[in-house]
């Protein structure tokens, strides 16, 4: 994880730098595809209340810090990004696993010159089956 990047992006979007919102991010960070409440329960060990956590997903994922994505079960997940993610996420256990490589950038300044838009970034997120849930079926 950058931090460097992290608190750049947070004073950009005019988001306070606290210790409980560095905790939520760090929280999604190290596991994407956690849920609010798995989270919660994590920081209460830390000192951190579940309003605390539920308002910091609220302002990282309004900044832009934080990507919200329905999971199979209907519930909700976020992973933690900074700029843009891509994400593979299984369909039947919701296993996420974030996909390091990146092909987009062409496409974004294309979409960027055909648009007169500045574009800031991009997400992906890919479905499918993981190999554990292909073994049990």
């Amino acid at each position: 994880m950058n931090t460097d990047a992290l608190e750049r992006r947070m004073s950009a979007r005019g988001l306070r730098r606290t210790p409980q919102r560095l905790a939520v991010w760090r929280a999604f960070a190290e596991r994407p595809g956690r849920t609010i409440r798995e989270v919660a329960a994590r920081l209460h060990e830390q000192g951190i209340g579940q309003a605390t956590v539920y308002r910091a997903v609220r302002a990282l994922e309004n900044a832009g810090l934080l990507l919200r994505f329905a999971a199979p079960r209907g519930e909700v997940r976020f992973a933690a990004v900074l700029g843009h993610a891509h994400l593979l996420v299984c369909e039947r256990c919701g296993a996420v696993e974030p996909l390091e490589d990146c092909q987009l950038g062409a496409y974004e300044a294309e979409v960027a010159r055909r648009s007169d838009y500045v574009v800031s970034g991009h997400t992906l997120i890919v479905h499918g089956v993981c190999p554990s849930c292909r073994e049990d079926a």
